[in-house]
């Protein structure tokens, strides 16, 4: 198909040959030929001669017409056919009805009748209501082709101008004139799919109409029947009509049946999914498949009934088969069988079958028929295949789609399934309701309930529903049979999952509930792969979404055998991978670039109602325990990221737990440290008191009861290696908390010990260059130089800076604090110049991180003016002062302490500078400003 395109400086151009796929929207001009027509060359050519034909006006006012309507494309039969090319010509006559149809608009242009702009009205002297026009309009030449027949009735909109361009109607206001000058019915004028006319109607319509060629007459029908067949000029008008008519008789036209389709009475939108849909089916008759997959009750028979109501009209016979297991497939071809029997009689071997017994052979026969040549136009639906033959695949029931499909590579053809391993065909993966509002619609439809889009409660609702339309059709009906609130209702829900969502009349999904659409999958899921069915029982004591391997490998070595299994990276893989096959987990990546998998929440309530009846304490225990294992310390890197992937999972996973099930103390300090690190300082505190060992040693430390602390940590150390083992990274932050109780005891020797244990295990379990090992060497080396071992202190902070470079980057924020310790290990050890190095590395860096501002970058500045004014560089140190003076104000204040320190720090300079009056207002002012700040009893400074 070619268009034409005009721009602003009136240039026409013609499209090259499109795909069907590749159309842009366009409009379409229905005209009777005259004596000076425009024609392909012209339009080919450079010149714009052609502009001066008779012709031109109509392809004139096609162009402003379209224009006008938004349409940057238009078509002309004149010039938009190269008639020189057979091929050409014939493809173009049995594509004609289609092109119409595929017309955002169709302008009729009647050269015939005249109506100036300002006499269009009706007048005195004609009847009430009659237009001057009406007689002329009743009596154009234009109802007379034949052609024109197809160009009225194929178009969405056909819209009728005068010669002058004036607007005279559409075929909608027109419709009682229109009727009586054709004697075609309203219905079909409206839209009514032809298929529902007799032969003998749609031949009648075209009485008293003529064509140029008087094979023309029949090939005109050819889009009124749904036919193809090549043209043979010369042949005349009665061979051509009776080639027509045995084309129409083996048409294979069966009239569209509702049989076996189901209702869609709450289907709203998805106008994505059945446009994709309606591209990949369309068709020249060689073979089209879609493959609608997703999870059971997410929409999948609803969107294809759909796209057969929406689209119905441009298939010769539509057949919807049920194909969940054999016996369900085989009564299907029998009811086509008995429907192709009924409308068709060129039925070949259908005809000699015993429909009650033959099973077998009525499938060959229908796929025999459906084979047929020139029998191309069939729409095929298989739905409910969920259970098939594939490699690998262990399922004594499963059923193999190939052997029921038609062998001829013709057709269009769609699956529906909750698999996405199926092997043909384009697949398109149905998902849940996006918009609020569409699940809303659903849940009027469903309930009989109006005004809902502005209630809380039902929105409340369609949030936990998480738009499946199978829980929002089964909500509805239970809000349509028992008179409760909505808000009551999501109550119910929440309490008594399984008594809500059965044992209701849905509608479309008759003899479907929530629990035995997913059932089915699961038994067959638990037939093929046990491990995949015990992962998603197991979910059922997580949080629904983001899942990932390390989380549930963390304690599976601790679980029955299946769980052990599950701790092997290839096996879980396969699990998860099968468990997305049947469309019961989505891959997420909620957290940047981290892939984990998610389950819809509708589904995650049935595993734990239905799959989990009968609460395992165990399994929710060993699913607390892994995401407590899983919590990492805040020197780890991206260590918050992590975090917050727990956080659900902790809050899911404790809020089921029993007491009589209840993990080690271990698992609640270790969350109690998570909540505590994302701000959740109430869940912080309940963790914290359900694991009280560490907590106390802490406040014992903190109130000074040294040896209490180390009683508490000692015993809490206990535990963890019981639990965890010796060289898990929990125990090791509680040999930490050790080596710093004792560094404030002030032994320092048994503060080494426990160091140089941390470190061993960590460079053990996680490498020598791990972050945590490099902060353990990092501890140490202050250790060190608390024990005045200088030389030993620069190895372990050289190896920690070393280490971090090569793991980190030489500019992650964890690099700043090593390159400050070192510094100020230097300018202890009177190395000022490797000391200035350090300090302003570890200033780029943190300028590089951080603003300007803040308050790590001022310390820094700080270190290096205290830095300058010992090496008695005393104007670069007054820069670095005044700079961090001017930054902390900026920051914190005037009055800030640390400004003030500042402040105090600018008046020793100038004082060695010999500024005495400057060095005066310095101190002036931070005494002032402790005075204010703590209170003039508390100025320790006065």
């Amino acid at each position: 198909m070619r268009l034409l395109h005009r721009d602003d400086a009136n240039t026409y151009t013609v499209t090259d040959d499109l795909r069907p796929d590749d159309i842009p929207p366009y409009a379409i001009l229905s005209h009777t030929w005259g004596a000076d027509e425009v024609i392909y060359n012209d339009v080919k050519t450079s010149s714009n001669d052609w502009h001066q034909k008779a012709g031109y006006d109509k392809i004139e006012f096609c162009a402003d017409q379209a224009k006008r309507h938004g349409l940057q494309h238009f078509w002309v039969d004149t010039c938009c056919i190269d008639k020189s090319d057979a091929i050409e010509l014939q493809t173009a006559v049995n594509s004609m009805f289609r092109w119409y149809r595929g017309a955002k608009r169709c302008y009729v242009f009647l050269s015939d009748v005249s109506c100036p702009s300002n006499s269009c009205s009706s007048t005195s002297s004609q009847q009430p209501g009659v237009a001057l026009w009406e007689t002329a309009f009743r009596g154009s030449r234009w109802f007379t082709r034949g052609w024109t027949l197809q160009e009225l009735i194929a178009p969405q909109i056909v819209e009728f101008y005068s010669k002058e361009g004036v607007f005279l109607g559409d075929r909608r206001s027109l419709e009682a004139v229109i009727r009586d000058v054709t004697g075609i019915p309203a219905e079909a004028l409206r839209g009514t799919p032809l298929s529902e006319f007799t032969t003998s109607e749609r031949e009648a319509w075209v009485r008293n109409r003529e064509t140029k060629y008087e094979e023309d007459m029949a090939y005109s029908l050819l889009g009124i029947f749904g036919v193809h067949m090549p043209l043979i000029y010369g042949e005349g008008r009665e061979q051509a009509h009776r080639r027509l008519r045995e084309e129409v008789q083996r048409s294979f036209s069966i009239s569209f049946s509702l049989s076996g389709v189901p209702e869609t009475p709450h289907f709203v939108a998805r106008d994505g999914e059945v446009a994709e849909m309606r591209r990949v089916l369309c068709s020249d008759g060689s073979r089209r498949v879609v493959v609608l997959h997703g999870l059971g009750g997410i929409g999948k028979t609803q969107l294809a009934a759909t796209y057969i109501n929406r689209y119905r009209d441009e298939y010769s016979a539509i057949f919807w088969l049920n194909i969940k297991d054999e016996a369900s497939i085989q009564q299907s071809f029998a009811r086509v069988a008995t429907q192709i029997l009924e409308q068709n009689a060129d039925t070949g071997s259908l005809k000699a079958l015993d429909l009650q017994q033959d099973h077998n052979k009525i499938a060959q026969a229908v796929k025999a028929w459906l084979s047929l040549p020139g029998n191309t136009r069939w729409l095929l639906v298989y739905d409910n295949y969920d259970n098939p033959k594939l490699p690998g695949r262990r399922a004594d029931a499963a059923v193999d789609i190939h052997q029921f499909l038609p062998m001829a590579h013709q057709g269009s053809i769609v699956i529906t399934t909750r698999l996405a391993q199926i092997d043909i065909g384009h697949h398109i993966r149905i998902e849940k309701l996006k918009s609020k509002h569409e699940s809303l619609q659903i849940l009027s439809k469903a309930s009989g309930r109006i005004g809902l889009q502005d209630d809380g409660d039902a929105q409340e609702l369609v949030r936990e529903l998480d738009g499946l339309p199978l829980a929002l059709a089964t909500a509805g009906a239970y809000l349509k049979r028992v008179p409760v609130s909505i808000r009551k209702y999501l109550r119910y829900y929440q309490e008594s999952w399984a008594r809500v969502t059965s044992d209701l009349y849905l509608g479309s999904y008759a003899d479907r509930t929530l629990s035995s659409t997913w059932q089915l999958s699961y038994e067959h899921l638990q037939a093929q792969n046990p491990l995949a069915a015990n992962l998603l029982r197991w979910w059922a004591y997580f949080n629904n979404e983001d899942i990932w391997f390390g989380l549930v490998q963390a304690r599976s070595r601790m679980g029955p055998v299946w769980m052990k299994q599950l701790s092997e990276e290839l096996n879980f893989n396969d699990a998860i991978g099968l468990l997305h096959d049947y469309s019961f987990v989505e891959p997420t990546t909620m957290f940047q670039e981290t892939q984990g998998y998610s389950i819809h929440g509708c589904l995650h309530s049935w595993t734990m109602h239905i799959l989990n009846k009968e609460w395992d304490g165990w399994l929710n225990k060993l699913a607390v325990e892994s995401v407590a294992s899983q919590v990492p310390s805040n020197v780890e890197p991206e260590y918050w990221l992590l975090q917050k992937r727990l956080v659900p999972h902790a809050i899911q996973s404790c809020s089921t737990v029993r007491e009589n099930d209840l993990p080690s103390n271990w698992v609640f300090h270790s969350l109690g440290n998570l909540y505590l690190h994302q701000g959740k300082l109430d869940e912080a505190e309940k963790m914290y008191s359900r694991a009280l060992l560490e907590n106390l040693g802490s406040l014992y430390k903190d109130q000074g009861k040294l040896s209490e602390a180390e009683k508490m940590y000692l015993r809490a150390l206990y535990e963890y290696e019981k639990a965890l083992g010796p060289d898990h990274t929990s125990t090791f932050s509680t040999v930490n908390n050790l080596a710093i109780l004792y560094s404030n005891q002030g032994k320092l020797d048994e503060a080494e010990k426990m160091y140089l244990r941390a470190l061993d295990g960590k460079e053990k379990a996680l490498g020598p260059n791990h972050t945590s090992t490099l902060t353990t060497v990092e501890n140490l080396g202050s250790l060190y130089k608390d024990q005045g071992k200088l030389s030993e202190a620069e190895k372990m902070y050289l190896r920690a800076l070393h280490g971090y470079e090569r793991a980190l980057g030489p500019h992650h924020p964890a690099m700043s604090t090593t390159v400050n310790n070192l510094g100020n290990l230097y300018k202890d050890q009177g190395k000022l110049d490797e000391a200035e190095k350090m300090f302003l590395w570890a200033l780029e860096m943190k300028e590089r991180l951080f603003e300007p501002n803040h308050p790590s970058t001022l310390t820094t500045v700080n270190n290096l003016g205290s830095l300058y004014k010992d090496q008695g560089k005393l104007s670069e140190a007054e820069k670095m002062y005044l700079r961090a003076l001017h930054g902390y104000e900026r920051a914190l204040g005037t009055d800030h302490t640390s400004t003030l320190t500042i402040v105090e720090n600018l008046g020793s300079l100038y004082k060695d500078q010999g500024k005495l009056s400057e060095a005066e207002k310095m101190y002036l002012r931070a005494l002032h400003g402790y005075e204010r700040a703590m209170g003039l009893d508390n100025v320790a400074t006065y």
